[in-house]
């Protein structure tokens, strides 16, 4: 097992969620020129439009992040729990949007492969993120964290 992160340098998340997320899109795309499977007609409207809630929704967290003073990348030390804004909804909401972009570009494409990246992007988040920062943020933040864990859910 892994040594635990010192709490002043971050939970430990050695890949930034936006390359995870960043990976899955274009394995998703190539496997799609590779070795083609249409699930069901694109619809390109309706993904472009989960697209862009998307990135409003990411955008809000990471505004209020910026503002209490913490840096979002995972990398690095809080110096605040955050538990306003889409903190109110779901402990995760800046994952919650990349997934949410993945889940656009499964509409607007329609292919069996842009779904099951949004599946494989999920699982990496929740196990390989996720987790750890709440490990971390317990530690950093004690009774705060579990009082506010216990209020909201991980993903929404």
């Amino acid at each position: 097992m892994p040594p635990e992160p010192d709490d002043q340098h971050g939970p430990g998340v050695r890949v930034p969620p936006p390359v995870w997320a960043g990976a899955a899109l274009a394995a998703a795309w190539l496997m799609q020129r590779l070795l083609p499977v249409q699930l069901g007609p694109p619809a390109p409207g309706l993904g472009m439009a989960l697209i862009f809630l998307a990135f409003a929704w990411v955008g809000w967290a990471l505004l209020v992040l910026v503002r209490v003073g913490n840096d979002p990348r995972p990398d690095r030390p809080d110096s605040a729990l955050v538990t306003g804004g889409p903190y109110r909804f779901g402990r995760n909401p800046i994952y919650l949007g990349f997934v949410m972009v993945l889940a656009g570009a499964a509409l607007s494409w329609g292919t069996l492969w842009a779904w099951l990246a949004v599946g494989a992007l999920f699982l990496v988040l929740d196990f390989g993120v996720v987790r750890r920062e709440e490990a971390y943020l317990a530690r950093r933040f004690g009774d705060a964290y579990a009082e506010y864990r216990r209020r909201v859910r991980r993903w929404m």
